[in-house]
């Protein structure tokens, strides 16, 4: 059963709106001049809505609303006013996806623990990254994914919690270690204000590296800038959930030390008498991420955005986020499967 264009739409905006007044409506510094024709909120819907459609294209999208969406929305902006107010608002809209997740998950129930995940959100194909780069050191050559293969972008790391609802993300230029992606999610966790992780902040933490065959080597740091810190949500006591990219023992113990959070991979269990059905089980808390990225990915359009700056790239993955959110929301709130796929364009 899917829900119709009607409720969609009403539900959304609703939703976000009230997120909105109650969160972010009161931060937002008063400007001169008069009045804009359409509301903060009504622009935050729009770019949310944006990211069910297929062609992934700001000016189809516009179109598209113009002609069947005009009862709904009927005050509409030119594509670049629109834009501009987009990438505005792009600060409540990296916060607002945590944030209807935050709600969700209180009518859900407590989850017991939270999953680590890094995805790679390419940018351009591997030659036009190279040789036309609209991007500066935001974004770089990285390697992985589901095809173990070289990509221009960047790396994407979420939590999601064991209902399916993200909490918070970060990401960066797709070469960064994931290590340092976790980092910069935990500690904005617990300081907002704090600068992004470097390598001399855990020049105490992490002990110099072994030389190799005679040869001096240095560990590496952040290869490029994190984004958002408004994004990463909150923090919490419970256990995270990580695939073996966030192991090593200096990495978990500083973490559990300086975050007061463990983060369990599955060479937790080395050496335990049942450790063949614990990595099992393990395997098994891992499944939600899976269809968390599989929304992100098949139905949102994360893997080539169509952005062309950072400001760009910002506003669509803080979009997709919230835009992954209201699904589930959607569905809980009219008693569908929570991973059920629904879209204003069906």
């Amino acid at each position: 059963m899917t829900i119709d264009l009607d409720t969609f739409l009403t539900t959304v905006y609703c939703i976000v709106a009230d997120m909105y007044q109650e969160h972010f409506a009161v931060l937002k510094p008063r400007r001169p001049g008069k009045r804009p024709e359409l509301s903060d909120e009504e622009v935050l819907t729009l770019v949310i809505l944006a990211q069910w459609q297929s062609e992934r294209s700001e000016r189809a999208f516009g179109r598209y609303v113009a002609k069947h969406w005009r009862s709904y929305f009927p005050r509409l902006l030119s594509q670049s006013q629109f834009n501009r107010r987009a990438r505005d608002l792009s600060g409540v809209l990296c916060a607002l996806g945590p944030r209807i997740g935050m709600a969700l998950s209180e009518a859900l129930g407590a989850p017991a623990y939270e999953v680590l995940d890094g995805v790679p959100v390419p940018l351009m194909r591997r030659c036009r990254g190279n040789r036309h780069r609209c991007f500066a050191e935001e974004a770089d050559m990285g390697w992985g994914g589901s095809d173990r293969d070289f990509y221009y972008g960047v790396e994407l790391l979420t939590a999601v919690n064991a209902h399916g609802v993200i909490t918070g993300f970060v990401f960066a230029p797709a070469s960064t270690e994931e290590h340092w992606l976790a980092e910069a999610l935990l500690r904005w966790r617990i300081w907002p204000q704090a600068t992004a992780p470097r390598l001399d902040d855990l020049a105490d933490v992490l002990p110099k590296m072994k030389p190799l065959n005679g040869k001096p080597r240095t560990r590496r740091g952040p290869n490029g800038p994190f984004s958002p810190a408004t994004g990463v949500g909150h923090a919490t006591a419970q256990a995270y959930v990580t695939d073996l990219g966030f192991a090593g023992a200096i990495w978990q113990r500083h973490w559990r030390l300086d975050y007061e959070v463990p983060v369990l991979t599955q060479d937790a269990f080395d050496g335990q008498p049942n450790q063949r059905a614990l990595k099992h089980q393990w395997h098994g808390y891992r499944q939600v991420v899976e269809q968390v990225n599989q929304l992100l990915t098949a139905y949102l359009g994360l893997v080539f955005p169509r952005a062309r700056t950072p400001w760009g790239l910002l506003t669509r993955i803080a979009a997709k986020v919230a835009a992954c959110n209201l699904l589930l929301t959607l569905n809980h709130c009219y008693d569908q499967p929570l991973f059920a796929v629904q879209s204003p364009f069906a």
